[in-house]
């Protein structure tokens, strides 16, 4: 029997018909499949490494949909609904995912490294220069790019002093804020005593380098290492990698030195540059290489998140006795200025994530990355384990900024070298934030580092 084409439809209708009713009189539903999506997902390019507890702001863009909703997850660590993933404690290989609101079913995957430290830089186009600047004479200068890992590269400049007597050791020494200045060139953002300073180590056989991420050589990094994007603790990479470079070419410190390394190489550096070397010495792992430091008015990037709260919310009791410090670990306005830097393009007005927290404006996303920022990015239960560095800190008992409740709160949490000296910090008397610029502390500054750094 032949069936027509209008009987062959009807037939068909028929029997989809009633497989739909079985299949509904069974308790399920009809299977039907939708078309493709035409929806695809990518995760932007990321560090292909990152140090415990460290932060990255991850982004994915979505093709295909209006929608660019993204949903993101990790198998360890955290990462919030925006993308800023928060590293775990430990090392690990995790593994990020990101989910297209659009469509869920399409994903993309990335995995990043966390290691126990942050990863170093490196240094290349070095060249020694014409002429130096500052008080000590009979110097030579270098000049150095710095290229770190998601920051973009930083000229830096070496200022370097050799003893008449065979050298024992050599010694950094970097200024405040972001460092574009020499230690001994007050006109240059360096310290009135300064001088006296490298003139006391120099007696003593020590070579000193100083290190200057912007004046007098050079006018357009006035931000020096501080300068963003990319945060406090990814811009520490700079003074970090020049240390170490320090650390692992003793012949371009003193071409007359039969030696390997720099050992022992020892560091001091005043308020924010006493920030730079605490970051270098446990975040990126130069424990391993500084035989003694001595921060000084520091390190005040202990705790950024609480430098960058309202003053009321962040009040510690551990500041010099009988002293006119403060109290607070909140940053002044022109310090959370300095700090927002780290986060922004040269010469750009945002973001200002130091600046907000301080006035009470902060997102809790911005308030964990500023903690995964900080020296103590584990909070009040972080460990600074160094046990092979001799610390000594030394505080301006009139110092009214929060230098001295940040510096005590990170010494409070440190576990250096059993050589170092008890007390570990000492607050000294008429002197304020600026250490070198008293010519007591100055005088104290070299004492201490002839006296530890061996």
């Amino acid at each position: 029997m032949r069936i027509s084409g209008l009987h062959f439809l009807v037939l068909f209708i028929a029997v989809l018909s009633l497989s739909l009713t079985s299949l509904t009189a069974c308790g399920g539903s009809p299977i039907i499949t939708p078309p493709p999506s035409g929806v695809t997902i990518s995760i932007t390019a990321a560090p292909s490494s990152i140090g415990t507890g460290a932060n990255y702001q991850f982004s994915a863009t979505v093709t295909g949909s209006s929608n660019q909703d993204v949903s993101w997850s990790t198998s360890a660590g955290t990462i919030d609904s925006g993308g800023l993933f928060i590293a775990p404690a430990t090392a690990a290989t995790v593994t990020i995912t990101a989910a297209a609101a659009a469509d869920a079913s399409k994903t993309a995957q990335t995995t990043i490294t966390v290691q126990a430290t942050d990863p170093m830089g490196t240094i290349s186009s070095l060249t020694q220069l014409s002429s130096c600047s500052g008080s000590v004479p009979n110097a030579t200068c270098y000049s150095m790019t710095v290229s770190c890992p998601g920051v973009a590269d930083l000229s830096a400049y070496l200022k370097v002093n050799n003893p008449q007597n065979v050298p024992i050791g050599t010694v950094l020494l970097n200024t405040g804020t972001g460092g574009s200045g020499l230690y001994d060139d007050p006109n240059s953002g360096g310290y009135n005593f300064g001088s006296n300073v490298v003139q006391s180590l120099l007696l003593a056989a020590y070579n000193t380098v100083q290190i200057s991420f912007g004046s007098p050589f050079n006018q357009d990094q006035k931000n020096g290492w501080l300068q963003g994007p990319g945060g406090v603790r990814r811009v520490a990479c700079r003074y970090a990698t020049v240390a170490d470079w320090v650390y692992n070419h003793p012949q371009a410190i003193n071409p007359d030195a039969n030696v390997t390394s720099s050992k022992p190489m020892c560091a001091t550096g005043n308020s924010g540059g006493s920030a730079a070397i605490a970051y270098a010495a446990f975040e990126y792992g130069l424990d391993s290489e500084f035989a003694m430091i001595e921060p000084t008015s520091g390190p005040v990037m202990s705790r950024v998140d609480l430098g960058c709260s309202p003053c009321s919310a962040s009040v510690v009791g551990n500041v010099c006795a009988n002293s006119n410090n403060v109290p607070n670990m909140c940053y002044l306005d022109p310090d959370a200025k300095i700090i927002d830097e780290a986060y922004k393009n040269v010469d750009a007005t945002t973001p200002t994530p130091c600046s907000d927290g301080l006035h009470n404006s902060a997102s809790a996303g911005l308030t964990a990355q500023l903690l995964s920022d900080s020296i103590l990015y584990g909070g009040s239960t972080q460990n600074i384990n160094m046990p092979n560095t001799i610390l000594k800190q030394l505080l301006g008992d009139d110092d009214t900024s929060n230098a001295v409740p940040q510096a005590t709160t990170w010494e409070s949490q440190a576990t250096p070298s059993p050589s170092s000296p008890s007390p570990r910090f000492a607050c000294l008397a008429g002197v304020q934030h600026d250490l070198p610029n008293f010519p007591s502390a100055a005088q104290q500054i070299a004492d201490d580092v002839i006296q530890y750094c061996h």
